[in-house]
């Protein structure tokens, strides 16, 4: 009987890893965020949590102690010539995405650039926000 739920917790473990990649699981973690909102020059920081659930990646923002929750996926961009990591989430209602590369810091940790904005709503002054690897929530 032992072995039989050991194996089927095998199995399932194998399943959840199968559906976030490599990339994906080297994005998740804990990170600071340092912003700067869309059409505006306010700037801000907080938190950002990316972790795998069944569907694959989800984040957590806290800006000002209130949190936002969002999915993250990689998808391809410039016709499949590059990966970026693409965050959805809204505030207040509204739906943000960004569009973010990724790259690895001297330290092996994920360090991430976005460009940020609400979809479908053209806009010259885009947000910008960067995560760096949080080494307090360790």
């Amino acid at each position: 009987m032992n072995r039989a739920i050991s194996a089927a917790f095998l199995l399932v473990s194998s399943a959840c890893v199968a559906e976030t990649g490599f990339v994906e699981e080297a994005l998740i973690g804990h990170y600071i965020l340092v912003g700067k909102a869309v059409d505006s020059d306010h700037t801000y920081v907080g938190k950002v949590e990316v972790f795998a659930t069944d569907g694959g990646l989800a984040v957590t923002r806290t800006i000002n102690g209130t949190a936002a929750e969002g999915t993250a996926a990689v998808e391809t961009a410039l016709n499949g010539d590059a990966e970026v990591l693409r965050i959805r989430f809204a505030e207040a209602g509204v739906p943000f995405e960004e569009t973010c590369l990724f790259r690895a810091d001297l330290d092996n940790h994920a360090r991430i650039s976005c460009y940020l904005y609400r979809p479908g709503v053209r806009t010259e002054n885009p947000g910008l926000e960067v995560f760096f690897h949080d080494r307090t929530a360790e």
